[in-house]
């Protein structure tokens, strides 16, 4: 606490108890500002030749706007205030001598709440340098007393200032403030830790964003119309993979080799589609626990088991379709049928690797929900444990296909070469071998063309997932986003419409289109592998199945009278 001594032209000199005696220019006057208008009731220190407007206008300049000020909300709010208004803004009290004043500085304890209940919010909004020193001397006071300045006070000698609305002071309620949040923005109802942010990643500031985030940070109805879009498309493929492995399953010869080998990968590719049925029932009790919180494996039994399905399904179809590959490969370079006699280590391979990628996602807990309408694996473990598995099975498929296809254009090109009009007799065994060889690659594409171009469609589709999650779905991560955010509030509240806020927001966030692309694309598998196998062939046999079943299901007596009259003849 500092003594002030005034003169009768208002001049005074400063005597300080707590630093060596030294002295100081200025006056007191009364708080006629806006800043700090529901914290000052008193009378003010002012250095000669500083006005009001001048200190508030100074502190514009160092960050504390009207603006940045709007983002400190809640728990924030309150103590930051009460720090800016009692240090910039010293109180001076009369004592019982004549002429003579005492001024109280702002208090330690006053600064140290604000730095502990606004730093982690400054520092994610780019505003630490506005993060009280609370060591270091109060700012702007080297100028009310040169040279050193006043260090923060104890409590009992310093200036602690309340909310005139009725707060409590430093570390009180937040007295006549508040907390008001712009939609779509709510109030934090503090569900948290000892009171706290109901989840940090996305509350500050007593706002928070509603549950799924990202509905929140484009245009309005953007998310929502697009993802309708998306889910219908894997409903529709849902339909078409079942009537598929439906037709695999019981129609004659589908479940020999190499016809099995697609009713495998058609059950997969139904199980992949039909996951879609969670958020078609609801699609925000799927992707949220209450109005904040995303859902986890953990507050959600519903995405847990909708997780673990697409994940099992993701993994089997990918495996099923390098079984796939191998095989036309093996089948068309090197005319074997390795496979038919190893199918206990296709399904050993194929389902055991599935079950195993599904049961290390699960047992590590990091089932959740945060892109588009379905749980998968937190993008912090997506790739170790889902996209590199794939990966192993994915990328050597692929050589295969490529290797297998520039045998098939090396045959086809000697096809046009040679002439195969000649008589087997007169050519030689090696020349014979090779014609041979020739015809056998060619009804192996005419055989199995549909696989390979099933086997292209799937591991293009999940190949441009990947890249997108890869590369452009981290930008939606709330750490990575959350500064950004902070920059679409500020646009809202000094009065910009949402849409026109989030198209400030674009330039960090995944493309829209980008993304309804790459959810779009893999759920078309299941259409995309109807339009290849389903010909007309399979018609005509389900045609051929349900005469049979007619007849089976025909009384005795007809069925005796048939057979009689077959007997007569």
């Amino acid at each position: 606490m500092a003594r002030l001594f005034s003169k009768a032209a208002g001049v005074a000199a400063l005597a300080l108890s707590l630093l060596a005696v030294t002295d100081a220019q200025g006056s007191a006057v009364a708080y006629t500002g806006t800043l700090c208008k529901d914290y000052v009731n008193y009378n003010v220190w002012l250095p000669n030749n500083y006005t009001i407007d001048m200190v508030e206008n100074s502190l514009a300049q160092q960050g504390m706007t009207g603006a940045n000020l709007a983002l400190l909300q809640g728990n924030c709010f309150e103590p930051f205030m009460q720090y800016v208004c009692s240090s910039a803004f010293p109180k001076v009290e009369s004592t019982a001598t004549a002429n003579s004043f005492n001024v109280r500085f702002s208090c330690k304890s006053t600064c140290q709440n604000a730095v502990s209940q606004c730093s982690s919010l400054l520092t994610l909004g780019g505003k630490s340098s506005l993060i009280p020193q609370c060591d270091g001397v109060i700012a702007g006071t080297t100028v009310t007393v040169p040279p050193t300045g006043i260090y923060f006070q104890p409590d009992g000698a310093c200036n602690a200032v309340k909310s005139l609305g009725g707060g409590a002071g430093a570390g009180g309620s937040t007295g006549n403030q508040t907390t008001h949040c712009p939609p779509p923005f709510i109030t934090d109802p503090m569900e948290g830790p000892n009171g706290g942010p109901t989840n940090p990643q996305y509350c500050f500031g007593g706002c928070c964003i509603p549950c799924p985030a990202q509905y929140s940070l484009y245009r309005e109805g953007a998310l929502e119309a697009g993802f309708k879009i998306t889910n219908t498309m894997r409903a529709v493929s849902m339909v078409f993979s079942f009537i598929l492995m439906i037709s695999y399953i019981f129609l004659p010869d589908k479940r020999s080799h190499p016809s099995a080998l697609i009713l495998f990968f058609a059950i997969c590719v139904f199980l992949f589609s039909v996951v879609v049925i969670f958020p078609l029932v609801d699609t925000r009790a799927m992707q949220c626990v209450g109005p904040i919180n995303p859902s986890t494996q953990h507050n959600n039994i519903k995405c847990a088991i909708q997780g673990g399905m697409l994940i099992f399904a993701s993994v089997g179809t990918c495996a099923w379709c390098s079984a796939l590959i191998l095989n036309l490969h093996l089948h068309t370079v090197w005319n074997s049928a390795w496979f038919a006699r190893k199918y206990w280590l296709l399904h050993t391979v194929c389902w055991g690797f599935a079950i195993a990628v599904t049961a290390v996602a699960v047992g590590m807990g990091e089932i959740k929900w945060e892109y588009a309408t379905l749980c998968l694996i937190s993008q912090d473990y997506v790739s170790q444990i889902f996209f590199y598995p794939m990966a192993a099975m994915i990328f050597p498929a692929f050589m295969v296909h490529i290797a297998t296809f520039f045998h098939i254009a090396r045959i086809s090109a000697q096809a046009g070469v040679d002439s195969e009009t000649m008589s087997r007799s007169t050519l030689s065994a090696g020349a014979a071998a090779v014609i041979s060889h020739r015809r056998h690659v060619m009804m192996a594409i005419k055989i199995q063309w549909r696989a390979a171009v099933m086997a292209v469609c799937a591991l293009l589709s999940v190949m441009f997932y990947w890249l997108f999650y890869f590369l452009q779905l981290k930008k939606i991560k709330p750490a990575t986003v959350q500064p950004h955010v902070l920059d679409f509030v500020k646009c809202i509240k000094s009065g910009g419409t949402h849409d026109s806020c989030v198209d400030g927001l674009a330039p960090h966030l995944p493309p829209y289109g980008l993304m309804i692309a790459a959810e779009f694309l893999v759920s078309t598998i299941g259409t995309i592998i109807f339009i290849v196998f389903f010909k007309a062939a399979l018609v005509r046999e389900w045609a051929d199945w349900f005469g049979s079943i007619g007849y089976l299901l025909k009384g005795k007596r007809r069925q005796k009278k048939e057979q009689d009259q077959f007997f007569v003849i």
